[in-house]
């Protein structure tokens, strides 16, 4: 206890020279510990964003394969399709029908990997209905006689309407992300699916235009289907309303197109039903754990599933790496900014203790010539160091509090400034302008003709004080404390009075 007081007494009766040790320190570990508070929230966000972005990959026809398809019917003439038709069997208009397809039990399969949480089926489709006009299409059609006979070649008509498929009316990708919400009815159910039954969600102004409301009945044309069995009733269960419709009344001239606005939702196996391509689904969409296992999953797709080109499976890392890229880069900038204040601070006590105790060596000599031990010097000395490092640390850390954020900030803007050019310049040449043109949006995006969510999600990092930063503040004061109490260890065991006062 004597050489804790003595400890005590000696780091006031220094005051200016302990001033400038502390104000030294104070600006090294401020530094430190505004990095520290950077990188824990940067690795904190980083955590946070592999929850929901970067799981998410879907299994359906490669681009390269619809594309290669593409060009070979263009090279037929119509003679030629026409006659081909002709003379195709039922199981071959099937496989014509799907070819763009995946089979049912493809996407089952790939959802019985380990790492997938949970899956849907999706199944997109043009289906007409005689009783009602998609005037939206309609004026689209009407745009040059061209359209129209391509259109019509295609089986696309006025009275085509968009139908979209999956195996829970909930977990459909538009209401999900908030594109479209229920405000009428129900949803159709998993039981639904399972079960067939004929229902139908349809968007809130075509039901007004066409007088139709929850517990009507639409009727549907079964495509590439004849006979008593080529007509299918539909029940509305629910109606919706398109969000995104203002969004995308702002996008340019196409604006005004929104055949999304005019999508039906209905179970999986009744758009399936309807398309007549009964087994087959447009993509099986799945969530996983996290973005750490996509290669694994991919090893998965291409050792089990992929048929050459045919098939391919996409997940959103890229959304992942627009988000994370900026949070890593400025958590590997903060160690590095850490690792040099640190290196400071220890270079600032060496030497501020080098100077001191070379400083105070009569003193010491005086207290060892007056039986005092080795350990009871050390001791006097350990408490002024830790004084000086604890002042030092609780000042910093008051500091580190106010301007944590704005070191956020600016090293965030460094990362997004960097990430800025990279997209500029991958954004230029021939190349980026087909991928744009034939790029197909994820299902999770909205799929077909949804825009991408409300907005793409950006980093942004939020520094908040933490009490992990407290516990790394205690251990930086034991660190900083033990390494300047090296050189007075050192100074102190070689120290002998008889030398002391024999110079006095």
């Amino acid at each position: 206890m004597r050489s804790i007081r003595r400890g005590f007494r000696s780091f006031r009766r220094h005051p200016a020279r302990n001033l400038i040790v502390v104000l030294l320190l104070f600006v090294c570990l401020t530094f430190s510990l505004s990095m520290l508070s950077v990188k824990l929230a940067a690795d904190s966000q980083t955590k946070t964003v592999k929850q929901r972005v970067g799981n998410y990959g879907e299994l359906r026809s490669s681009s390269n394969f619809m594309m290669s398809m593409f060009q070979r019917e263009r090279a037929k003439s119509e003679t030629e399709r026409a006659k081909e038709a002709r003379s195709m069997s039922e199981e071959e208009r099937l496989q014509e029908r799907a070819r763009t397809l995946i089979p049912e039990d493809l996407a089952d399969s790939f959802s019985r990997d380990g790492y997938i949480i949970t899956y849907d089926k999706v199944l997109t489709a043009g289906i007409s209905l005689p009783e009602i006009t998609n005037t939206e299409l309609a004026n689209m059609l009407g745009f040059s006689k061209e359209i129209k006979d391509s259109a019509a070649a295609s089986g696309i008509s006025n009275n085509t309407f968009v139908f979209e498929g999956n195996c829970n009316g909930a977990s459909a990708a538009d209401f999900i992300n908030g594109n479209k919400k229920l405000v009428a009815g129900s949803f159709y159910t998993y039981a639904d699916y399972r079960q067939a039954n004929p229902v139908v969600l349809i968007e809130k102004n075509l039901a007004e235009e066409n007088d139709l409301g929850v517990g009507n009945t639409i009727e549907a044309s079964v495509n590439d289907k004849t006979g008593k069995d080529a007509k299918v009733n539909l029940e509305i269960v629910g109606i919706y309303e398109t969000v995104q419709a203002e969004r995308q009344s702002q996008q340019g001239i196409f604006g005004s197109f929104n055949p999304a606005g005019n999508k039906f939702f209905a179970p999986l196996s009744v758009v399936q039903t309807v398309n007549n391509t009964p087994g087959y689904v447009e993509l099986g969409s799945y969530y996983f754990d996290n973005v750490d296992h996509t290669a694994e999953l991919q090893d998965t797709f291409n050792s089990e599933i992929a048929d050459g080109d045919k098939w391919e499976f996409l997940t959103d890392s890229q959304q992942y790496e627009l988000i994370a890229d900026p949070l890593q880069k400025v958590g590997k900038t903060s160690m590095i900014g850490l690792a040099g204040a640190l290196g400071a601070c220890a270079l600032i006590i060496l030497l501020a203790m080098a100077i001191i105790i070379g400083g105070r060596t009569r003193e010491l000599g005086v207290l060892k010539a007056i039986g005092a031990t080795d350990g009871q010097v050390i001791a006097q000395h350990a408490v002024e160091v830790i004084c000086i490092c604890l002042v030092a640390v609780i000042l910093a850390m008051g500091v580190t509090a106010i301007i944590g954020q704005s070191m956020g900030n600016w090293l965030m803007s460094g990362s997004r400034n960097e990430q800025n050019q990279d997209s500029e310049e991958d954004a230029s040449g021939m190349s980026s302008m087909i991928s744009m043109l034939t790029e197909r949006n994820l299902y999770k995006e909205g799929g077909l003709f949804s825009s991408a969510g409300p907005e793409e999600e950006s980093s942004r990092l939020q520094v908040v004080y933490q009490g992990s930063l407290l516990l790394y503040a205690i251990l930086i004061l034991l660190a900083i404390s033990l390494l300047g109490m090296a050189i007075p260890v050192i100074w102190i065991t070689r120290l002998k009075p008889a030398r002391v006062l024999s110079i006095e």
